[in-house]
């Protein structure tokens, strides 16, 4: 499923939330996209690792109620705490999940959950013209910001036959 206009209850993991926070799109896409969103502790907690700008957003984003915080903590094998954790909230509460990582993503379909990742979140967000930026200058920006991406599934996710 496609994301669409405030359709959809997601739970997010850290990699879509740093990356969403570091093309300043992430608060447009809690509002535009999602109907609900949540985070499990964990989550929050990796963040604050770092204490940067990001982890002060999504701070800021809790405290505002458009982000939930879901106190749950738990790893499965071959996996960070904080994927474990989203995929574990998603089942409970019935929501789709929002992952980059493969290995997250495999578990999480076999386990029955509708999965997207950041690519699926920026292409609604552009399609409905809220990324000013050609397709190839966020491939860009999202290369400079260490999230890396074979350009033939870059191309493919954002169907580039049209772009120039």
């Amino acid at each position: 499923m496609k994301p669409t206009r405030g359709s959809l209850r997601v739970v997010l993991n850290t990699s879509p939330l740093i990356v969403l926070s570091k093309l300043g799109l992430l608060e447009l896409a809690l509002t535009k996209l999602f109907s609900e969103a949540q985070i499990p502790q964990s989550v929050l907690s990796e963040l604050g690792r770092k204490d940067d700008a990001v982890y002060h957003l999504v701070k800021d984003l809790v405290r505002r109620g458009l982000l939930k915080v879901e106190e749950v903590s738990v790893s499965f094998p071959r996996l960070g705490v904080g994927e474990s954790s989203a995929i574990l909230v998603a089942l409970n509460k019935g929501k789709v999940v929002v992952l980059d990582d493969k290995r997250a993503r495999r578990l999480a379909r076999e386990l029955g959950l509708e999965v997207i990742g950041t690519l699926a979140i920026l292409r609604e967000l552009y399609e409905q013209g809220y990324i000013k930026m050609t397709i190839e200058e966020l491939y860009i920006k999202l290369l400079d910001l260490g999230f890396y991406i074979k350009r033939d599934i870059y191309n493919k996710i954002f169907n580039n036959k049209n772009i120039k």
